[in-house]
């Protein structure tokens, strides 16, 4: 479906006469749109370009997370009031600011009015609505519920966007911190230390101690050979980046190298574990089957590891092996989350379990969160301090030397 773009002409509230341009799908939706923002038109000129055209390329998703989850508790509200579906589809699209959200929602409403379910219209745009919102809506469809499953899953996104949130937080902490050092101890290697060396030349006889004479010959080093190094350390984080992205022992091997680092791997481990605890959570509480429910997952799932050991589970299930036997023999997996699955199994009690799990995961992982920030902190900091506090001494010594051979 393509935007039409319109320039109008119109009264205001306050009697103003105001002109500009919209983009919509077609008039009626331009004159909704502006008497929604209590304008009275008198004039709506449909127009196109060649920059108007380019205006409307999108790249990638339309609908971030944050926006998603919007959109999903506006339109539980409104399902809640008794407003109906289709009503309150065209509602949301007309209050949308951003062109391309009203597009985005104004296609739902098209394909609803041409008889589609909602879970089908949803479908249809799987980068600004998953397939596991598309699933559950479904259900909800089926159950005649799918007010109470558009709040289900607005809870259900809301979680995980401030968990993922969290995580973020706590492994950007380190980069800031350990960027400072670097930029730091360059900005002194660079402007710092070669002035000390012409300060000693000027005192014939004089001799640097051995640490600041190291330092001064590595800013000496760095400055002479400066472009060859970020050239050649530029050239292979690309290289790195393109091995990553498109060799597939290359990007498993990074993501193992990353799960097992000290701290970012834990959090990296359990930003997944949660994510798969919570999604199993949510779909087998609905009565999506655990074949389904894994395929939904593995297609929600980023990390290749994960994703192999959903893959590696479903094959598990289709050679009657247990579900939880995949989990139990991975190591990037908590043996709490593996023995829960296993007792689920064996008590048919898996949906109630595994919702017990992700209650236990949402309830500790904030505390964990900040547990590791609380733990990373005063330790780059200390780095930080001692990579100063060196190059501090370094400057201090000369001068102390110095005094003692005049």
């Amino acid at each position: 479906m393509k935007l039409r773009n319109f320039k109008y002409v119109a009264t205001n509230a306050e009697g103003r006469t105001v002109k500009g341009r919209i983009e919509a799908i077609n008039r009626n939706v331009s004159l909704k749109y502006l008497q929604t923002k209590n304008y009275t038109v008198s004039s709506l000129v449909e127009y196109s370009n060649l920059w108007a055209k380019l205006n409307q390329v999108t790249i990638g998703s339309t609908l971030p997370t944050k926006q998603l989850i919007f959109f999903l508790k506006q339109l539980g509200s409104l399902l809640d009031a008794g407003v109906n579906l289709l009503s309150a589809i065209e509602l949301l699209a007309l209050q949308q600011e951003s062109k391309f959200q009203r597009k985005l929602y104004f296609e739902l409403y098209q394909n609803l009015y041409n008889g589609l379910s909602f879970s089908k219209a949803l479908a249809k745009r799987p980068k600004e609505f998953p397939n596991m919102l598309a699933q559950m809506i479904e259900i909800g469809e089926i159950s005649g519920d799918v007010s109470g499953t558009v709040g289900q899953m607005a809870d259900y996104y809301e979680k995980q966007m401030k968990i993922s949130s969290g995580i973020r937080s706590a492994m950007r902490m380190p980069l800031i911190y350990l960027g400072a050092a670097i930029v730091i101890a360059i900005g002194m290697l660079t402007f710092v230390f070669p002035n000390i060396t012409t300060l000693f030349l000027s005192f014939e006889g004089a001799k640097l101690p051995w640490i600041t004479q190291f330092f001064i010959d590595a800013g000496s080093f760095i400055a002479h050979y400066a472009l060859y190094i970020f050239g050649i350390s530029g050239l292979l984080v690309v290289v790195l980046i393109l091995l990553n992205r498109y060799s597939k022992p290359v990007h498993l091997a990074l993501t193992v190298f990353t799960l097992k680092l000290p701290i970012i791997g834990k959090l990296v481990q359990m930003s997944n574990q949660i994510l798969i605890a919570n999604s199993l959570a949510q779909m087998l509480s609905n009565g999506i089957n655990s074949i389904k429910a894994l395929q939904t997952i593995k297609s929600l799932v980023r990390n290749v590891v994960y994703k192999d050991l959903i893959t590696k589970t479903l094959k598990y299930i289709e050679d009657g092996r247990p579900f939880s036997k995949a989990f139990e023999e991975s190591s990037f997996i908590d043996p709490i989350m593996a023995k829960m699955i296993a007792t689920g199994e064996k008590t048919a009690e898996l949906p109630m379990l595994m919702k017990n799990l992700s209650n236990y995961y949402n309830g500790i992982s904030e505390l964990r969160v900040e547990q590791i920030k609380s733990a990373i902190q005063p330790l780059l900091l200390i780095v930080v301090y001692v990579i100063v506090g060196v190059m501090i001494i370094a400057i201090i010594m000369p001068m102390l030397s110095l005094g003692s051979q005049i």
